[in-house]
């Protein structure tokens, strides 16, 4: 192959390269939990017994913080009805820190380092992250009660859903 073909084929093979989910995480730069089953945050989930008042998802990240430690964030609130009828709110945060790995390239594996069954915080020891094409992060969350069966977050760095 002459020089004339092959730089032609070398830029483009880098313009693929960087559009690839196997391209490199973007490190530091929070990806930002966007839509939570299609729905934009912050997303109200429906209420799963009588005692509460639908909670609602404000925010959340996951931020790649080097090549194998990530964080994931969530913010939520939710009104709790007492024995006397009032609402009282109740408003937390948490955030979690875990090893990660890609094994297959489209896919982080996130283990985190203090999760306890029970606690504020993510619902399950291991998540598995799905790197979309145009370079987001889905979650899929599954195990849940009914109404649902299961929460698809979408997190992305740009500010509409990717």
């Amino acid at each position: 192959m002459s020089m004339r073909h092959t730089l032609p084929l070398a830029a483009a093979l880098a313009l693929l390269a960087c559009s690839d989910a196997l391209g490199p995480l973007n490190v530091a730069q929070p990806y930002l939990l966007r839509t939570i089953n299609g729905q934009p945050v912050p997303w109200t989930l429906p209420p799963a017994d009588s005692q509460y008042i639908p909670g609602t998802i404000t925010e959340g990240w996951i931020t790649i913080l080097n090549d194998s430690v990530a964080e994931r964030h969530e913010r939520f609130g939710r009104w709790v009805l007492n024995p006397n009828g009032d609402s009282i709110p109740l408003f937390g945060e948490w955030t979690q820190t875990g090893s990660y790995e890609r094994p297959g390239g489209r896919i982080i594996v996130l283990s985190y380092h203090f999760y306890v069954p029970g606690s504020l915080g993510p619902l399950q020891p291991v998540d598995t992250l799905f790197i979309t094409r145009q370079g987001g992060l889905i979650l899929r969350e599954t195990g849940l009660v009914a109404p649902l069966d299961s929460l698809i977050r979408e997190y992305c760095t740009t500010p509409s859903p990717c």
